[in-house]
């Protein structure tokens, strides 16, 4: 049998028809396309490569705003030869975006579209598809309010408010822009000066004063400012005589007192805060051969007023003691239990007291302590008799009145 007559035989070249000459030259094709194929995957495999890229949005216009936005990054895995894949390839070659354009406001699912090289093709991504809300762009001016916080200090009162601008302008979604009510400013006037000027963050509210987030607010900070007052009080404090010197031996001072025996200050309330007392100008006994009665003037605070300027002081000379009547002295209370406040009624009695007389003639309000023992009580009412806490060779003639109610509640 020749190879003629043998169809499984392949006849030599120049022996074939055209047509298996065709079919020659094609199967020699498919042998080295499989061979080239086989040594270049050998070499540069086929792998996958995990990716995380920039979402992008896009065909919005500049009438619209996302109220929900979709999320910034896109996970993709990309499959390509070894060397297209980690050799050639970076994140900012692959584009994943979404096309907005000509979607009207609302709620949209919107396709993720990735593009990337010709040699890489995408095999998964995550998300394939996104939620955007669309809404239209809407401006308004509000005027800016101010919100007080916290509690004046005694005595303080405020001026009109004035904010710098008055009015600021908010961008942003229709809907949301709709919602606000308010933009404010918040104060604390706990601790104020006297002129308050500080710069604030605006904040939006809507009508169930919830804060409105999202749209831009221009300027978004401005300044307060609040004129700090105080206000003018009365108050009813005790004349303290004030004495200079002692009298020529035998004589001692026996008993001080004057007319009026309390005067009527009038003033700011932080300066008349703390007085308790005025003084008279200096007495000079250094002199007296007796009982001495003299005019004399007070010392009255800078920047308030009296209802007297002048009082009488009478000054008994005789043995080597001294009684006098101290007159709206505070009552302290002590021993108080965590958690529990205390009320004083009255919160200040009267005292008079004994002693020898160069103690007792320099004797004020202040160096004299009254105190009820609250005893570690719990809340309620109780009559406590006071305790005065006096000098060494004091002794206490009389107390007005005699016992106090103290109430304690829980803080």
């Amino acid at each position: 049998m020749d190879a003629a007559s043998d169809p499984g035989i392949l006849a030599p070249a120049g022996d074939m028809n055209p047509r298996e000459r065709l079919l020659y030259i094609l199967l020699s094709l498919g042998v080295a396309t499989v061979a080239w194929y086989y040594v270049a995957t050998a070499q540069n495999p086929l792998v996958e490569r995990a990716l995380t890229v920039d979402l992008h949005v896009r065909g919005l216009s500049p009438n619209e705003v996302l109220v929900q936005a979709p999320p910034p990054t896109v996970r993709v895995r990309l499959s390509g030869s070894r060397t297209a894949v980690f050799g050639q390839l970076s994140p900012a070659q692959v584009d994943a975006s979404i096309d907005l354009a000509g979607q009207r406001p609302g709620e949209h699912r919107v396709q993720v579209v990735l593009t990337t090289p010709p040699e890489v093709r995408a095999v998964a991504q995550t998300p394939e598809e996104v939620l955007v809300v669309l809404d239209t762009v809407a401006t308004r001016r509000f005027p800016v309010e101010i919100s007080l916080i916290g509690n004046l200090p005694q005595g303080v009162n405020l001026g009109p408010p004035r904010v710098t601008p008055a009015f600021v302008t908010v961008t942003g979604a229709a809907t949301q822009i709709d919602e606000i009510r308010h933009a404010i400013v918040t104060v604390d006037t706990s601790n104020l000066p006297q002129q308050a000027a500080t710069s604030l963050q605006v904040r939006l509210l809507d009508a169930n004063d919830q804060e409105v987030r999202g749209p831009t607010i221009d300027p978004p900070i401005v300044t307060a400012q609040l004129t700090v007052k105080e206000s003018v009080i009365a108050k009813v404090v005790p004349v303290v005589p004030a004495i200079a010197g002692a009298p020529p031996a035998p004589l001692a001072v026996t008993a001080i007192s004057t007319d009026p025996a309390t005067v009527t200050l009038q003033g700011p309330s932080l300066l008349l805060q703390g007085v308790t007392a005025v003084s008279t100008a200096p007495v000079d006994l250094r002199a007296a051969k007796g009982d001495l009665r003299q005019q004399v003037p007070l010392q009255i605070p800078s920047g308030a007023s009296a209802s007297v300027s002048r009082v009488t002081v009478s000054v008994k000379l005789g043995g080597g003691s001294l009684s006098t009547i101290f007159r709206s002295v505070p009552v302290q209370v002590v021993g108080l239990r965590r958690g529990v406040r205390p009320r004083v009624v009255p919160s200040s009695i009267d005292v008079q007291v004994e002693g020898p007389t160069n103690v007792v003639a320099r004797l004020t309000p202040a160096s004299i302590r009254i105190v009820v023992d609250a005893g570690g009580r719990g809340a309620g009412r109780y009559q406590v008799t006071p305790q005065a806490q006096l000098p060494q060779g004091v002794r206490v003639l009389n107390l007005r009145p005699t016992q106090v109610l103290v109430i304690l509640t829980a803080s």
